[in-house]
């Protein structure tokens, strides 16, 4: 799919009619976002910027070497962007940024969130920004604000999730219930989304450092001054990120410890209740032997005497245990 931007005195403007049919794009574009692009489209976008475009093998690559490059007059950069955080099963999808003089390509096969919202903002007259620069800057801008939000939204969870472990059982809220499984799963989820965002964090923090650096490429004081800002705040949440790290690693301890010690209280409690239920059963053994010559079959006190036997020699050892704190 392509998606053709044109600069409209200053503002972007989605230029719809000018991604059909096969004539060449406008020479007013400034920004092209190709989603899963066919051979044709390609061809038509490299025809206008007059380089060739990475492919999905390139783009696929993860030496630095590969993802930040300049050839045939045009800044290569790929990136990792977090996709899909609001579901179960976030991904990491992987971003080309093409900078051939005044215009920007982008690639990707998922849609992120960020360019999506972007891209909708266009549609509408609302994004002023006349050079491929100015659409970089707020690209990377709205990525590094969604990984920022998933940031932040996680470490609320986990907050969460600690104070339920610390404060304890006995100050539990009325119809609250706690499910293990269920509890280690979104410890898990939380660590695993934060994992993909350190990725993308990352990926970022290597593209806005070579772009504040301008090795070989003449880019403008703005965005050199821009790259350096971001960079700062690409690493104040890489930091934000780790210490989220570490809060995932003290739930799943608190989790796993927590399991174990009720594991642990259960085995405790059937192991005493054995003992204490074992006198009883041996009176009831001896009481029961078939034997004709048996203490107190023939007096009418016996049955009564051998329950109070059993129940005697059920309280004596629970009354002992009490004593002991054992239960």
């Amino acid at each position: 799919m392509l998606h053709v931007f044109v600069n409209d005195v200053g503002l972007l403007r989605w230029a719809r009619e000018a991604a059909e049919g096969a004539e060449p794009l406008p020479e007013a574009t400034v920004w092209l976002d190709l989603i899963d692009p066919t051979a044709e489209e390609l061809a038509r976008a490299e025809a206008l910027i007059g380089t060739s475009l990475p492919t999905r093998e390139q783009m696929a690559e993860i030496e630095e070497s590969s993802r930040l490059r300049i050839a045939g007059g045009a800044l290569t950069m790929t990136v990792t962007a977090l996709v899909w955080a609001d579901t179960d099963e976030p991904r990491i999808a992987t971003v080309s940024f093409v900078l051939a003089g005044r215009r920007l390509v982008t690639i990707h096969d998922i849609d992120p969130q960020a360019l999506l919202a972007f891209r909708r903002r266009a549609s509408h007259g609302q994004v002023p920004a006349s050079r491929g620069e100015l659409v970089l800057a707020a690209l990377v801008d709205g990525m590094v604000d969604r990984t920022s939000a998933v940031l932040r939204r996680t470490g609320v969870e986990l907050d969460v999730l600690n104070r339920r472990f610390f404060r304890g059982r006995k100050l539990r809220s009325r119809g609250e219930t706690l499910d293990d499984a269920q509890t280690l799963k979104r410890i898990g989820h939380a660590g695993h989304l934060i994992g993909k965002a350190r990725l993308s964090l990352a990926s970022l923090s290597r593209m806005t450092d070579f772009l504040a650096r301008g090795d070989g490429w003449n880019s403008g004081k703005a965005t050199r001054r821009w790259a350096k800002t971001t960079l700062q705040d690409l690493r104040g949440l890489d930091q934000y990120a780790r210490f989220l790290s570490g809060k995932v690693a003290l739930a799943l301890d608190t989790a796993l410890g927590q399991i174990n010690v009720e594991q642990n209280e259960i085995v405790k409690i059937v192991s005493v209740l054995t003992v204490l239920l074992f006198p009883p059963t041996l009176v009831a053994s001896i009481c029961g032997m078939n034997f004709e010559e048996m203490p107190g079959t023939d007096s009418p006190f016996g049955y009564p005497s051998a329950l109070g036997l059993m129940l005697l020699s059920a309280l004596l050892p629970m009354i002992y245990v009490r004593l002991k704190r054992w239960m």
